[in-house]
């Protein structure tokens, strides 16, 4: 029975459906208020996360930093996306979905949304700042790791494949149903279809996976090595949880190859 979760919500995989699933099984007074959202409020607290403690429910853009400060036998969980497609989703979303006063855009809170309005998507990924690199620098594994906040990094991945494996579960955003069907198997809870929340539709001329250049892929891949090893190791031991005992492995191969082979 896992009754404390402490969800890692990776930012456009899916995540805000995924909580509002999470959060319907959990009294408001059992889940934490919102600790940060962005790099401006996690360099303004400074690290001061203990005071937090309590609540049987953490879900948000947290990292390992606030999960160690407020562990009190929590389940940890993540959803997973491919990193290419997470970062146009990403884009896509500060540049037609995001919206705001200009002197709100303008201020350092929101130098990545403003940036991503004003530019191409290559622009974007490509840009040395580190406003934007919290965002499209191997954020999912500084975020298990670290902190999707702070671009510290360390490179050492069998710690973070150890970590995924000991999850109970988590969510891939390109096997929806299959996901849905692990998380009754594991928590028990009668869950049919995500909710859509906070999609970047198609009314946006939005840039796709099948439309970026070489170069561009070159430098989403440079700066996403983590993530890309990080995505295809979750994927392979989602399979490989997920798939029933009677089902040919040659099945589950041909599907991870399907996935993989933009990675």
């Amino acid at each position: 029975m896992v009754d404390k979760i402490f969800f890692f919500h990776n930012l456009k995989a899916g995540g805000t459906s995924l909580r509002l699933i999470i959060e319907g099984r959990f009294q408001a007074e059992k889940r934490c208020p919102l600790i940060e959202l962005n790099k401006v409020d996690h360099d303004d607290l400074c690290g001061d996360y203990a005071r937090f403690r309590g609540y049987d429910l953490y879900a948000g853009h947290y990292g390992q930093d606030i999960f160690t400060a407020v562990n009190d036998n929590h389940s940890c969980i993540t959803n997973f996306r491919h990193p290419a497609t997470r970062l146009i989703s990403l884009y896509n979303f500060f540049r037609f979905k995001v919206n705001l006063p200009d002197d709100e855009l303008r201020t350092e809170r929101y130098y990545a949304v403003l940036l991503a309005k004003s530019v191409t998507f290559e622009r974007f990924v490509a840009a040395d700042d580190p406003r934007v690199d919290v965002y499209v620098r191997n954020s999912h594994f500084r975020q298990l790791t670290s902190s999707c906040w702070s671009l510290e990094t360390t490179n050492n991945a069998d710690g973070v494949f150890r970590f995924i494996d000991s999850m109970p579960w988590y969510y891939v955003c390109e096997y929806p149903d299959l996901s849905l069907l692990w998380m009754r198997r594991v928590f028990d809870w009668d869950v049919n279809q995500m909710p859509r929340e906070n999609v970047t539709g198609p009314s946006c001329p939005a840039t796709s996976l099948s439309t970026l250049s070489d170069r561009t892929l070159r430098i989403i891949r440079i700066k996403n090595d983590l993530d890309f090893a990080l995505y295809r190791y979750a994927v392979d031991r989602f399979l490989t949880r997920t798939d029933p005992p009677n089902r040919l492995s040659g099945r589950r191969e041909a599907s991870t190859s399907k996935v993989h082979s933009s990675a």
